[in-house]
């Protein structure tokens, strides 16, 4: 799970190991990673912390092997890290346009790639499953100041569409999860129970799908 160290990403890693997953907690700072692998463990689950940034290839291999030498498979990959630049089209940086299309775009990328590759080889029948974490922003709606961020979430959803369509033929599923741009308690809640969902038996009929919290929520 990339981006775990806090937030969306961590409550995202706690739900996955309640509900039985052994979770490679991915943060670009260990510190973090480290502090949601141990909450992990303390209750009970298993945890390895990774730091990688997912923007460099080299990173995401590391990460991947790291978790295939800890627990020998790879069932689920959620899609979460990012970073959110904050500037107008006509002053934005180009470092930090792309710095935010190569996380937020080219991460997933990556590891949607390698894992899919592990996948696609080793899993047979298993399937597999990868949840990308998105944004409205940029696929229903604009976002003030944030113009490479919106690039990248409306590329998430495109990515997503096409990669589960391609996929669908070695059993693995890829759907996306598109937040609020500011999501209230309720939908903070809701997030980890439907990743369970997509990535459970009840989710196996979802293949392709964009969602936003409100439209996963009222999925049977």
């Amino acid at each position: 799970m990339t981006g775990a160290g806090q937030g969306t990403g961590e409550a995202i890693a706690l739900a996955l190991a309640a509900a039985g997953a052994r979770v490679a907690v991915n943060d670009i700072n260990p510190d973090r990673a480290e502090r949601v692998a141990a909450a992990i463990r303390q209750a009970g689950g298993l945890a390895l912390a990774v730091d990688a940034d997912v923007s460099n290839k080299f990173h995401c291999v590391q990460l991947i092997e790291a978790t295939r030498a800890e627990w020998g498979r790879l069932d689920i990959l959620v899609n979460n890290a990012r970073v959110i630049p904050a500037s107008t089209v006509l002053k934005m940086d180009e470092w930090d346009w792309d710095r935010c299309l190569d996380v937020n775009l080219k991460g997933a990328f990556f590891m949607s790639q390698l894992v899919g590759r592990v996948m696609a080889d080793e899993n047979g029948e298993r399937g597999g499953n990868i949840v990308n974490i998105a944004s409205v922003a940029g696929v229903a709606l604009p976002w003030e100041q944030r113009a490479a961020f919106c690039a990248s979430q409306a590329g998430i959803a495109g990515f997503t569409r096409e990669c589960a369509r391609e996929y669908a033929a070695y059993g693995l599923r890829v759907n996306a999860l598109l937040r609020s741009i500011d999501p209230d308690e309720a939908e903070r809640q809701a997030i980890p129970r439907i990743v369970i969902t997509l990535c459970s038996a009840a989710g196996r009929s979802i293949n392709g799908a964009v969602l936003t919290v409100e439209e996963a929520s009222a999925l049977p």
